[in-house]
C-alpha cells in the first residue's frame, strides 16, 4: 500500500509541475516547492535516486552500514 501510495504521489506531483503556467493553481496552499520535495522523496522511497542530477540536494548515504561512528576512539 505505501508503494502505491508513493508512486502516487509522484506522478500528481510530476502532473502538478509540468502545469505550472498552463492554468491556474486548482491548490493554492501546495508551492512547486512542496510539489518537488515530495516528488523527490517518493521516488527516492520507490527506489529512484533523483538527486545525483541535482546539485542543490545534499547527497546523504541513505544505507545504515556505510554510516561512520564518531564515538569510537582508536587508541594508538
Amino acid at each position: 500500500m505505501k508503494r502505491k501510495l508513493a508512486c502516487l504521489g509522484v506522478i500528481l506531483s510530476a502532473l502538478y509541475l509540468l502545469t505550472i503556467g498552463l492554468m491556474p493553481d486548482l491548490v493554492p496552499f501546495i508551492d512547486e516547492g512542496i510539489a518537488f520535495a515530495i516528488m523527490i522523496k517518493c521516488s527516492i522511497y520507490l527506489g529512484y535516486d533523483l538527486r545525483k542530477w541535482l546539485p542543490f540536494f545534499p547527497k546523504k548515504n541513505i544505507h545504515p552500514a556505510s554510516k561512520q561512528r564518531n564515538d569510537v576512539t582508536i587508541d594508538v
